[in-house]
């Protein structure tokens, strides 16, 4: 493209002319761009909202037990507590139940283990000539079979590669002395370490000499109960798990004499976390309608859903099903509504309630949770939900005003182009007008004067 000067010709600025007009054609897509973003704000609100709608549902489910799958809720969690964790500690899942066991260690897990009885140093080969054996634990064993000039180091690493459920190691007896240890990969009484010789000469123990049992394998097994009655409960690891459902005993020492009494009791601290999780996600989600709800008097703007219905209705369906019945009152949950329609969670009257009556506090709080699970799902499904729904018609049209600024756009490039056109060639009129007014000038002035 040539280089163009500007009112060359007429000394108009005609760069400057067509700047000022096109500030005008583009005054046209000032709408478009401001209902983009105004869509866009939408989008991102709804967005916000939908998320916490999401994690209310999901904190009222926790307040409701799973009858179809059998899972429990926050008021069938228990606490455990051992009477002596220096003897054995104690942890639950959702499973457990409120109950008590007594019982004492008397033997805690271990694998079973083996050396071998000659000595290496550290790149001493142990035999010039190879030989094979068979070693294993449990259920699994392999045939090892050792090259020739191999090392202890090799020996144990030609073992570890197997798949036979032990560990080899060289473990250094005396500086720069090794022998070979094999222990179990598992615990428990059928762990014992298991080597024999191969057929041919030399063999295993002739090499590695004679293989000895360090540790005996062993079951963790704790007695329950005292005298003719008493029986005991066996595990193949450190820790019992289930001898009292959804309940892991994890011994932490051998004392017969010091039994152990593990106590499980209703959890009252994990429900009042779990309601006052409920309640922040519900104040959260009415608190981001309230406050994208209002006007804004020194900006002269409203909030992104000002006058939305959808939303406010959500807002009044969070209230309404919070506020309960004469049968589920939130008071005895320790929930109560504040004249600005935020919720308050005391967890002092709640502990009361439950103690007193726990019945009632269950009860009420699967009423209440399962109808704000309902009103979580009727708005974020992702097939149907209100809000996902409106946010998908938003996006649609932020796409829609976006394809529309690409079409305005295209329709000023060729606007411009048109006006540059024109004001060039009237540049290039007026520059042959000027052209033969100054011929004609000097015509006139050679003229003679008479």
């Amino acid at each position: 493209m040539g280089m163009t000067i500007s009112g060359l010709g007429s000394g108009i600025d005609t760069a400057s002319m067509v700047s000022q007009l096109m500030q005008v054609e583009r005054l046209s897509g000032k709408g478009l761009t401001q209902s983009k973003a105004t869509a866009q704000s939408l989008v991102t609100t709804l967005t916000t909202l939908n998320g916490q709608l999401k994690s209310l549902g999901d904190a009222a489910k926790a307040l409701v037990p799973d009858r179809l799958l059998g899972g429990g809720s926050a008021f069938t969690a228990v606490a455990a507590k051992s009477s002596n964790e220096a003897v054995a500690t104690v942890t639950t899942t959702e499973a457990a139940a409120a109950g008590s066991l007594t019982f004492t260690v008397k033997s805690i897990a271990q694998a079973g283990s083996g050396t071998f009885g000659s000595t290496f140093a550290a790149d001493q080969r142990v035999s010039e000539d190879p030989f094979s054996f068979t070693v294993g634990s449990g259920d699994k064993s392999a045939t090892i079979d050792v090259a020739a000039g191999a090392t202890l180091k090799d020996v144990a690493a030609t073992i570890n590669q197997s798949n036979a459920g032990v560990r080899a190691t060289a473990v250094q007896v005396a500086p720069n002395s090794y022998r070979l240890q094999i222990t179990s990969a598992a615990t428990g009484a059928t762990s014992e370490v298991t080597v024999a010789d191969g057929a041919t000469v030399p063999t295993a123990t002739s090499v590695l000499g004679a293989f000895n049992q360090l540790t005996a394998p062993r079951d963790t097994v704790l007695t329950v109960g005292e005298g003719a009655a008493a029986f005991d409960v066996t595990s193949p690891t450190r820790d019992v798990k289930d001898v009292i459902p959804g309940v892991t005993i994890t011994p932490v020492k051998v004392d017969p004499g010091a039994p152990v009494t593990v106590e499980l009791t209703p959890n009252v601290d994990g429900m009042a976390d779990k309601l006052e999780a409920f309640v922040k996600a519900a104040n959260d989600a009415m608190a981001t309608v309230t406050k994208n709800n209002r006007w804004d008097s020194d900006k002269k703007t409203g909030g992104p859903l000002l006058g939305d219905s959808m939303t406010r209705a959500l807002v009044q369906d969070i209230q309404n099903s919070i506020s309960g019945s004469s049968t589920a009152t939130p008071a005895s949950l320790g929930i109560s509504m504040e004249r600005d329609g935020t919720l308050k969670f005391d967890k002092s009257k709640f502990t009361a309630s439950y103690k007193s009556d726990p019945d009632t506090v269950v009860a009420a709080a699967a009423t209440i949770a399962s109808k704000i699970a309902d009103v979580s799902k009727r708005a974020t499904s992702a097939a149907d939900g209100t809000v996902t729904m409106r946010i998908q018609a938003e996006q649609d049209s932020v796409k829609g005003y976006s394809d529309q600024l690409v079409k305005f756009e295209q329709r000023m490039t060729l606007r411009e182009q048109t006006l540059k056109q024109q004001f060039s060639a009237m540049e290039s009129l007026l520059s042959k007008m000027q052209a033969q007014g100054n011929w004609l000038s000097g015509q006139l002035a050679a003229l003679p004067t008479g």
